[in-house]
């Protein structure tokens, strides 16, 4: 219109239009700021954690007041979320820092990010900035610190304060950013462990005189039984053949018994005699090679072995030789347990928590409910002819790898043994 009066006969009558075009211009580009300014404004608020924000409405029309309705209810959004999310953490802080175990999460680099009170009662420190003031307690318990792999668990005994505690450490790892940390739990277990040791020599002792007593019982018997025949013999009167033939027989008596008895304190014997283990990293795959290789001798062939693994490079960190007389002491158990045709399962698999698994699975006769409780004590045994310490010389080398072993059965359906390992990395 501006071009068309231009170029009529009344050019000053573009002014019209072209005064109206700059006011339309001015127009937009005050809205434009005017949005630009509020939403900078509504940012700023976010970005500076300002929940006090108030954007009153105007006379800039409707689409402005809609813009600021919008802008408020979002702002009350997050200062709701806010005020929820400082009640949880003030909450969860409340209960990690009052929690029952000792808790303690740390950097790669040993630097302590958090510790709570039940920790710093059981570690002697008022703070602790670094692991390594731990140094002044105990050296074992900084390295450990540092080995313990997530997912594991580890006892230690420390001393703190002339105060002698067993630590339970678990280990939890965390990544944050491009740094690994540790987050670890622990609690003292002395009270739990004296209970349970002096469970332990409870049974223990309750089998070692049952054994005894059903060794010694019939020699004392049979020793008085001869005292007594032979009291009534006189001095000078001849010895018949059947007073010898008692005597031999009795004689005969005491030595199977004394050996019995000898075979026992052996088998006891063993129980304090397994070596320290050479933890070393080493292929599943290559451990149970080794185990099919000697069970290939077994002459029964009644039972079916199979072997399988999740994947060819699963590691564990362990002593090669203790731990295929692991495996082949739980799979002779698994044996025995198995009356007529029957399948044995030796499963290896990756677990959660980063932990390694193996398991030793028989679809024999199980283990009645009520043994279940005794299966690792010494010498306790359900088979006629057993010894009874292959299950706890089995547990005492699982512990000396830091590792676990558990079993479950169902009497009539098999039984399951469950190594569980670190995972190697």
């Amino acid at each position: 219109m501006a071009w068309i009066f231009w170029m009529s006969l009344y050019p000053f009558l573009a002014l019209v239009p072209s005064a109206l075009i700059l006011y339309l211009v001015y127009a937009l580009i005050h809205d434009l700021n005017s949005t630009n300014r509020l939403l900078s404004q509504f940012f700023l608020a976010v970005k500076n954690d300002e929940t006090a924000l108030n954007l009153q409405h105007t006379d800039e029309g409707k689409s402005f007041n809609d813009l600021r309705d919008s802008m408020q209810a979002v702002n009350q959004i997050i200062k709701n979320l806010r005020v929820k999310y400082q009640q949880k953490e003030i909450v969860s802080d409340a209960i990690i820092e009052n929690a029952a175990v000792g808790i303690l999460s740390f950097n790669s680099q040993g630097m302590v990010e958090h510790i709570n009170k039940k920790g710093r009662e059981l570690l002697g420190v008022h703070h602790l900035v670094s692991i390594k003031a731990l140094l002044k307690t105990d050296p074992n318990l900084v390295e450990l610190f540092h080995s313990i792999k997530a997912g594991e668990s580890r006892v230690l005994k420390i001393s703190v304060n002339q105060k002698s505690l067993h630590l339970l450490i678990s280990c939890t790892r965390i990544k944050l950013n491009t740094d690994n940390w540790k987050l670890l739990s622990f609690s003292d277990i002395k009270n739990e462990m004296d209970t349970t040791e002096l469970e332990s020599w409870q049974r223990l002792i309750s089998v070692l005189t049952h054994e005894i007593m059903n060794s010694i019982a019939p020699l004392t018997s049979l020793s008085e039984t001869l005292a007594r025949t032979y009291a009534q013999i006189d001095a000078q009167s001849i010895i018949g053949e059947k007073n010898l033939s008692k005597t031999r027989l009795g004689l005969q008596v005491i030595q199977e018994q004394g050996e019995g008895l000898m075979h026992f304190v052996d088998n006891y014997r063993q129980l304090s005699r397994i070596p320290k283990p050479n933890l070393k990293p080493m292929r599943i795959k290559h451990l149970f090679e080794h185990v099919k290789a000697l069970l290939a001798l077994d002459e029964d062939r009644r039972i079916q072995y199979h072997f399988s693994i999740q994947t060819d490079d699963l590691f564990i960190e362990a002593d090669e030789k203790l731990l295929v007389q692991v495996l082949v002491n739980l799979i002779q158990n698994a044996q025995h347990a198995i009356s007529d045709k029957g399948i044995i399962q030796v499963i290896a698999c990756r677990a959660r928590e980063e932990q390694t698994l193996i398991r030793v699975i028989d679809n024999g006769m199980g283990i009645k409910a009520e043994d279940i409780k005794n299966i690792f004590v010494p010498f306790f045994t359900t088979r006629e002819n057993g010894s009874g310490i292959g299950l706890s010389v089995t547990r005492q080398i699982i512990c000396l790898h830091h590792a676990k072993i558990s079993m479950e059965s169902v009497y009539g359906e098999g039984s399951q043994v469950e190594l569980r390992f670190s995972a190697y990395k």
